[in-house]
């Protein structure tokens, strides 16, 4: 099986490089760097580094599992990094609210990960050549 070398450029300097729990492992597993918190319940978790991968290849970021035990979800997910983009990777989650305080204000559960936590797995896939044809009709389902 082809190896695909990704480069892996610290923003932070705690970031770590992604690593599998075993050999068998989907995805490699990443942590937070750094949160930041925002409005309405929006967390931002940086993942501390910027990456560059073969043309052809887009990287797949997805929560943990365990996210579903919480009341956070994930704005975009699963997430894409393309092979030219060379930004930050970060998870963009936001809080569904578990009641109303004093003074009217929405109230959100404590957020579930913390700096050095793992946070999600991410990997590579190919990306399929693709001709798009416009027709009048399809086959029938």
């Amino acid at each position: 099986m082809e190896v695909v070398e990704v480069q892996f450029k610290k923003l932070r300097d705690n970031a770590v490089i992604p690593s599998r729990e075993s050999e068998n492992a989907g995805g490699w597993d990443v942590v937070v760097a750094d949160i930041e918190y925002g409005d309405k319940g929006l967390v931002i978790c940086y993942l501390g580094f910027a990456l560059a991968f073969p043309d052809k290849y887009k990287l797949t970021l997805v929560p943990r599992s365990s996210l579903t035990k919480t009341t956070y979800i994930l704005q975009n997910s699963p997430g894409l990094g393309d092979a030219d983009y060379r930004g930050e990777y970060q998870y963009r989650f936001r809080g569904i609210p578990i009641g109303v305080g004093w003074y009217n204000e929405v109230i959100y559960d404590h957020f579930p990960f913390k700096i050095g936590d793992r946070i999600g797995q991410v990997y590579l896939e190919n990306v399929i050549p693709v001709s798009w044809k416009l027709t009048e009709e399809l086959d029938e389902t």
